[in-house]
């Protein structure tokens, strides 16, 4: 019986320090890329030549997309590009194969329910929702949530307006794998009826 204690104490204590590892983690490197996104915005714009523009770089796993904001929640966290564990773990993640913010189309973006996109348990319809990229700010409103199965990609689906779809897991406290997603859309220039997609979606 001491031994089964003491393995518990040991895992538990273990599971501790990996919380604790993880978040002072997480928030170093928050710090470090809103940082380097500041530089960024600041640094001036490379002078106009008559060259052919080059085509734009590819964005790989763990590049930096820019910082979304939902200003009711207090919500402000960078954006990585790619849904990685790792991504995920350091920031939100941009959906690959979706437009980037700020572009005409459906922009997918997810993080975790347990860290940085947990205020979404108390989101509501017409929350502004904020993206900055490096060039360019874009306001959004919301207009729906809705809760789906994890395997419905009709969410992120084009539809010709400047959207950006925010994607997480959901029950919010489940313990263990939770099982559907939550999905918050919202558009670039448009407000909802309350009825619409009142309240977030439980």
């Amino acid at each position: 019986m001491r031994r089964l204690d003491r393995a518990l104490w040991i895992v538990g204590v273990v599971c501790l320090g990996t919380f604790i590892l993880f978040t002072l983690q997480r928030r170093f490197y928050q710090e470090e890329l809103n940082d380097t996104f500041d530089q960024m915005v600041e640094a001036p714009a490379p002078a106009p030549t008559s060259a052919p523009e080059a085509p734009a770089r590819r964005m790989r796993e763990g590049d930096l997309v820019g910082r979304l904001e939902i200003p009711r929640l207090s919500v402000s966290v960078m954006v990585l590009e790619g849904i990685a564990s790792r991504t995920l773990r350091l920031g939100a993640g941009h959906i690959p194969g979706t437009p980037l913010p700020g572009a005409i189309g459906n922009s997918g973006i997810a993080a975790h329910r347990d860290t940085f996109f947990r205020p979404l348990s108390r989101i509501e319809t017409n929350d502004e929702i904020v993206f900055h990229t490096p060039s360019k700010k874009s306001t959004y409103r919301v207009v729906s949530t809705k809760i789906v199965m994890p395997n419905d990609v009709e969410v992120l689906k084009p539809n010709g307006k400047d959207t950006i779809t925010l994607v997480t897991c959901y029950p919010f406290y489940y313990i263990g794998p939770a099982p559907k997603r939550f999905i918050v859309t919202a558009t670039v220039g448009e407000t909802a009826s309350v009825e619409a997609g009142a309240g977030s979606g439980k």
